[in-house]
């Protein structure tokens, strides 16, 4: 994620970034990702719950039932797979926000003069 460099300059005067330009497009192409991801698994849970909203309304109803294990174990697996989508979105958002915190300090230490107290 850093880029690791002896010279505190580019040659030309400027002083070079350490947060590696491509790492965070990576980072941010990642978290895009992992988003649509998320979007789709939760459309996907919010689809079966309808069907199987609908299937037990028609049941109750008719007063007939017949076996909806399925149409449960269906749901089941889509939660999960939410979950799993919502976990690995929060850890790429964790991971997006402490590259750009990274960056932002990288910034404010180069812009500006060293602070007194950390001179020695």
């Amino acid at each position: 994620m850093r880029r690791r460099t002896d010279a505190t300059e580019n040659g030309h005067g400027a002083i070079a970034e350490l947060v590696c330009l491509p790492a965070l497009a990576e980072t941010l192409g990642e978290l895009e990702r992992v988003q649509r991801d998320c979007k789709a698994a939760r459309n996907r849970l919010m689809t079966i719950r309808e069907r199987l909203d609908g299937v037990l309304d028609d049941a109750f109803r008719r007063q007939s039932f017949r076996p909806l294990e399925h149409l449960f174990r269906e749901e089941e697996a889509a939660l999960k797979a939410y979950k799993h989508s919502a976990t690995r979105l929060a850890a790429a958002e964790e991971r997006w926000l402490a590259v750009q915190a990274a960056l932002a300090y990288e910034r404010r230490m180069m812009s500006g003069s060293v602070p007194r107290h950390r001179l020695n």
